[in-house]
């Protein structure tokens, strides 16, 4: 069992070193850590040191500061227990020290034989203080535990589930509030034997070991939290938080520890790691679209390599780079097909694209010729996010990335590009006429139309052109509230109306809404109104 710290103030130095010896007198387990001459000395030592003790015996009677206004004062920022002497057998001092949480009021000259049997009575106190506090300890350490399991648990379903419904969207609850940050890790081409792929798993583990030690070592003395879960075997989600809201700080620190990571990678274990870093959000809904984000980001490998890190704000300055690998030609004839693509002329397009490809016949490579491809499309999905003015990160790219490996032949190239680019030219032309209109009605006309069905927020957003990072963001800031919130209410509304002028049972209605849980949907409806759907229609229903 730990030492008692016990600390002795008392203006008479006689005084003070007699409390010490009959302190020492009651046994090993007590130490004694400081002695002082005034409340004031000892109020401003403990303070100034931040001196962690356990027990306090003090005079009342002190020049600069008394004993009843230090215990005062101390318990503000410290749990201890104390013991008043005082030369003073006064009722007063008496009944002020025990508001004072005194355990114990002794008359001067202390009695040797009822101080040791005081002392007994504060240590049994003090030891089971501690044992309740080493219990209190482990319960809130399990269920510390337990609640981010359940975390990890809620954050593997979201990831894996696409179509979950915004009224499922409550798990965001069990998240604290602030600014997130979602990393996606997949390990590269493996730099090991086929023998030795059974020895995957425990590689598997060691990533995951050298990730947490290196954020922990990073951002241990910060107020970063991290959740980590895998997508599969050597593949895995990082979602990192902040409690401060878009703190640049959190941004900085937290880009360069995942280069880090990337760098610990290849130098302690046999792979390399491509990983895509999303932006900073504080709405937890839109973890499913930033997810889809840096899944398609995760695409550029094929095209850029592995090992490396892609963040969606460096998307240009990687397609910048590929441009360096083709020739003024081949820019001049893409920068010709673009032009021609933003027009309403369909022929232009046709005829830019077959310069292109005559150019293409005069390349003797196979990796030229690729990557001339590459850098067509991927041209025209940054200038097709320029012109997107919500900024969607393009679900295209694997589509892209495929367009030379599927060709048998030259003319299937050319067949496919052209149906490509022509394709992209008609989803362009389509936006600009749709994004003319007011997005937040048009959205609020489909959420009302579709209030039965599986409604999330990348099929709102893909209703009206729009990312869905940006669409969730965008609709709060016309409207002052979240999406999940209006569908909710719409749900809700509808709900009333159905209460009120039909006798469908709650459950189908519940069903008929889009809550499958009919428990949840009562729970909810409770939370919205104050009622249950069953009181609501109690006071409300009208009889035919």
């Amino acid at each position: 069992m730990s030492s008692i710290k016990t600390i002795i103030v008392d203006d008479e130095n006689r005084i003070r070193r007699r409390m010490e010896r009959l302190v020492q007198s009651c046994g090993e387990e007590w130490q004694i850590i400081g002695m002082y001459s005034d409340g004031q000395e000892a109020f401003d030592a403990i303070t100034n040191e931040s001196i962690i003790f356990d027990l306090l015996i003090t005079d009342v009677q002190m020049p600069e500061m008394d004993g009843l206004k230090l215990v005062n004062q101390l318990k503000k920022t410290n749990s201890f227990t104390s013991i008043i002497v005082s030369g003073y057998d006064d009722f007063s001092y008496l009944q002020t020290a025990m508001r004072e949480g005194a355990i114990n009021y002794l008359l001067k000259p202390v009695d040797k034989k009822q101080f040791i049997e005081q002392m007994e009575e504060v240590k049994n106190k003090i030891y089971q203080k501690w044992a309740e506090e080493h219990e209190w300890t482990e319960v809130q350490e399990k269920a510390s535990q337990l609640e981010y399991a359940k975390q990890i648990q809620l954050l593997s379903e979201v990831t894996w589930n696409d179509e979950l419904d915004l009224s499922l969207l409550d798990w965001t609850q069990q998240f604290p509030k602030g600014t997130y940050k979602l990393v996606y890790i997949s390990v590269d081409q493996l730099a090991i034997s086929a023998n030795e792929l059974d020895a995957s798993e425990n590689w598997d583990r060691e990533i995951k070991a050298l990730f947490q030690q290196h954020i922990e070592n990073e951002c241990g003395d910060s107020d970063i939290m991290y959740w980590w879960w895998r997508s599969g075997k050597l593949h895995y989600w990082l979602l990192l938080f902040n409690k401060e809201s878009y703190d640049p700080n959190f941004d900085k620190k937290t880009i360069q520890c995942i280069y880090d990571c990337k760098d610990l990678i290849q130098r302690s274990t046999p792979y390399t790691v491509s990983i895509s870093l999303g932006d900073m959000f504080e709405d937890l809904t839109l973890l499913t679209s930033i997810k889809d984000q840096l899944l398609s980001l995760k695409q550029y490998r094929i095209i850029h390599g592995g090992n490396k890190v892609f963040r969606i704000d460096l998307l240009k300055n990687l397609t910048d780079q590929q441009s360096k690998n083709v020739t003024s030609s081949i820019y001049k004839h893409v920068q010709q097909i673009i032009s021609a693509s933003e027009g309403k002329n369909e022929a232009e397009t046709i005829k830019a694209l077959q310069v292109f490809f005559q150019e293409l016949e005069t390349l003797k490579s196979p990796t030229l010729i690729e990557e001339a491809v590459h850098y067509l499309c991927l041209q025209i999905v940054n200038r097709w996010m320029e012109f997107d003015i919500f900024k969607e990160t393009p679900d295209l790219l694997p589509e892209v990335l495929q367009l030379t490996k599927r060709a048998a032949n030259f003319h299937q190239l050319k067949d496919s590009i052209k149906h490509w680019v022509l394709q992209q030219k008609e989803k362009l032309d389509i936006r600009k006429k749709q994004t003319s209109s007011d997005p937040i009605q048009r959205a609020k006309e489909w959420i009302h139309q579709n209030l039965g069905e599986n409604i999330t927020i990348k099929k709102i957003a893909e209703h009206v052109f729009m990312s869905p990072t940006y669409f969730s963001n965008f609709f709060k800031a016309q409207t002052g509230e979240t999406i999940l919130d209006y569908v909710t209410k719409c749900r809700l509304e509808k709900a009333k109306d159905l209460l009120g002028t039909t006798d469908l049972k709650i459950y189908d209605i519940s069903t008929q809404l889009g809550y499958q849980d009919t428990k949840y949907f009562s729970r909810l409806f409770k939370q919205w109104y104050g009622q249950s759907p069953s009181q609501y229609r109690e006071l409300h229903f009208k009889s035919s």
